[in-house]
């Protein structure tokens, strides 16, 4: 790696730096300042800096109380030293499919948690549950409620109907209050202040309603979401119940909150209505999951101990909130083309045109995806561009060789692709051939506007080059039944999609640092779908369309310390050129903006503190091109010739959620969860 990218270090190499220089010693001889080595506090050149930051994070607790002096802990109790050991004290953030090309890859973002643990008062809990009586709408049963109360799903997909209901239940529900989550999201962040808590850091409200004379079978929704394209109400689907919700962005509010809600009723996306299976997903290992509190340690039946409630809680506050929503890891590196960041950036996007498929401008709104991807790129100038190709010919085989099990007439057992490497080459060699013309960054967006139904429902993949984990390709997949049935579109997935390319992973899997597991939705980690019950369309329940202030605070830590460590490398090029006098003066410059933005930072500022960082880098950069100083992007496309098959990097890829020590590249999606998200 080091022999690869010389000089520049970017791609592999982390070095812990302070924010200033060594000691000194006062009564020694003065030592002139060398004129061909930058003299900088905050720059470094040549070395990774880590930006360390003291996140607090308050975990507040509505309709649990702590075990009172001399008392045995009761159902229900939730003591903080049920978190002990639990809770992690640090965080450090990796580019998650780079590091699975052998070392783990930090981004430059690490933590330390200060926890705040808070019991609400008697009045802000009788305020919240009055709160959601009054502004709930009683609805009935759901779907996934009844096949809680049955413990079945019929196979031929009815309505659960049981005459008395499953004998391994506590109870059964027999109502359902529906409640907008962000509409009870807001109420906490607004009256957090009431009980101490600034909602403005990072808060999660862990709530209980049950066990209250006014308490209601409940549940949350986001009812009005809909797809861009086809209008399709995802909000009113069954499984779109939520016992969660959080990031919502307001305006002039700097709002942080996720609450999670286990007397809320049974639900379909941690799959919490399911009280009789282990395991859920159908990888043959149990899943762990959080069922409703009223499950936990019962005389009638017990799925799990009540002492378990607290433990389940820190669980779901460490793997949930921390790792997948507060302070997450990137898929991607959000440098994109590092020393040299890009200012403008095409989406480009090819309509791959099955002659039946509905026309394009019926399936996708380039203008309003755009618009929705800019604030991950505030910095740069954002345009698109859609051309029409019909998907026909060697490009229609080496799609419906993605999914060989469908297509078996095109794709034998030895032409079968599923790493996609026939159509990855077509898009590689067409990406050359663009960049040949074209300055502006081109993120290569290809839509497979299919009109058969090829795949049973893949609606996309942002690939990586195959040899550094650097982010190279988009794929959107759509078919008939995923149109006119399921009711997709284009424009939420591309959108979605460009987010991964632009760094972000999803809210369901992700990595702990301090143990360096990479896991996901299933077997220990089954209950971290959760994560996707929060405003982000990185999420796979179609609840959002656009990015939530988890996504925007997290890209903004990215580029922060892209900015800097970019800067420190492109100062290491200037002196290695002879060029320190002539760059000297914005070198300063940039040394105080960078300063200020890492102040910003650890204050919360993290928009703020990315807009300073890239006002210096900037500096910086555009006086060493004035010196003369070559500060060349990295261009993956140029870098794939020359390797035998042999001699390439074999990243770890694994076709699961399970977890894993370090990290792997996993698939967008599988059998189980994309039988979730089409779920009705």
């Amino acid at each position: 790696m080091k022999a690869r990218f010389g000089a520049l270090t970017l791609l592999g190499l982390t070095l812990t730096l302070s924010a200033c220089g060594g000691p000194t010693d006062p009564t020694g001889p003065v030592v002139p300042p060398n004129p061909d080595v930058f003299n900088l506090n905050t720059l470094k050149p040549g070395q990774h800096r880590e930006i360390e930051a003291k996140i607090k994070v308050n975990v507040v607790m509505v309709g649990y109380d702590a075990t009172r002096p001399g008392q045995v802990a009761g159902p229900r109790d939730v003591n903080v030293s049920d978190f002990d050991g639990l809770l992690p004290a640090t965080g450090r953030n990796i580019a998650r499919i780079p590091s699975a090309y052998g070392t783990l890859e930090p981004t430059g973002n690490s933590y330390q948690y200060d926890y705040n643990f808070v019991y609400a008062n008697q009045s802000f809990e009788d305020g919240f549950f009055s709160y959601l009586t009054n502004n709930g709408s009683e609805k009935a049963l759901t779907y996934y409620q009844k096949a809680y109360n049955c413990q079945d799903v019929p196979a031929d997909g009815s309505t659960p109907n049981c005459e008395t209901p499953a004998t391994n239940i506590a109870r059964p529900v027999t109502g359902n209050l529906e409640v907008d989550g962000a509409v009870a999201e807001n109420w906490l962040a607004d009256n957090a202040a009431r009980i101490g808590v600034d909602s403005s850091q990072y808060t999660v409200f862990l709530v209980n309603w049950y066990g209250r004379s006014d308490f209601k079978f409940h549940s949350y929704t986001r009812a009005e979401a809909k797809d861009s394209d086809t209008n399709t109400a995802f909000g009113a689907r069954a499984s779109r119940r939520t016992n969660a919700w959080g990031g919502t962005p307001r305006e002039g509010k700097n709002q942080r909150v996720w609450f999670y809600d286990l007397s809320a009723n049974p639900e379909a996306w941690t799959n919490n209505w399911d009280v009789t299976s282990a395991d859920v997903d159908g990888d043959g290992v149990p899943d762990y999951r959080m069922p409703p509190i009223w499950e936990y340690g019962t005389r009638k039946a017990t799925y799990r101990f009540f002492t378990k409630v607290g433990p389940d809680l820190a669980l779901v506050t460490r793997y949930v909130a921390l790792n997948l929503l507060f302070t997450p890891s990137p898929i991607y590196r959000a440098s994109l083309t590092p020393p040299n960041m890009p200012e403008n950036i095409n989406l480009n996007v090819a309509f791959e045109q099955g002659a039946g498929a509905k026309p394009v401008d019926q399936v996708f709104k380039a203008q309003l995806s755009q618009s929705r991807l800019q604030p991950l790129q505030p910095f740069a100038t954002l345009t698109n561009s859609v051309r029409t190709t019909p998907l026909t010919g060697d490009l229609f085989d080496a799609y419906k060789c993605l999914f060989p099990e469908t297509i078996n007439d095109i794709c034998s057992p030895d032409r079968a692709d599923y790493t996609g490497d026939r159509l990855f080459n077509l898009g590689l060699n067409e990406v050359r051939e663009q960049y040949k013309t074209l300055t502006a960054y081109q993120v290569p967006i290809y839509a497979f506007n299919d009109d058969q139904n090829t795949q049973p429902g893949l609606l996309g993949v942002a690939i990586d080059d195959g040899v550094t984990g650097t982010q190279a390709l988009v794929y959107s997949f759509l078919t008939p039944d995923l149109n006119e049935v399921a009711g997709y579109g284009f424009t939420d997935t591309i959108t979605h999609e460009t987010g991964h390319h632009f760094s972000l992973s999803h809210p369901h899997d992700g990595y702990d640092a301090e143990t360096n597991t990479d896991y996901g939705p299933s077997a220990d980690f089954a209950f971290v779908n959760a994560g996707d019950m929060s405003n982000t369309v990185m999420s796979y329940n179609d609840l959002t369309r656009g990015f939530g202030q988890f996504n925007l605070d997290s890209q903004y830590r990215y580029l922060t310390a892209a900015y800097l460590n970019n800067t420190n490398a492109v100062l290491e090029l200037v002196q290695e050129a002879g060029k320190v006098q002539a760059v000297n003066a914005a070198a300063g410059n940039a040394d105080t903006l960078f300063a200020s933005a890492l102040g910003n930072y650890q204050n919360m500022n993290y928009l703020e503190a990315a807009s300073q960082a890239h006002k210096g880098y900037r500096a910086v950069i555009e006086a060493a091109r004035s010196a003369g100083v070559n500060v060349e992007a990295y261009k993956w496309y140029e870098r794939l010739d020359g390797l035998s098959t042999a001699a390439k990097p074999q990243p770890r890829r694994v076709n699961n959620f399970l977890p894993v020590k370090g990290t792997a590249i996993r698939p967008e999606t599988n059998d189980y969860l994309t039988k979730l998200r089409l779920s009705k």
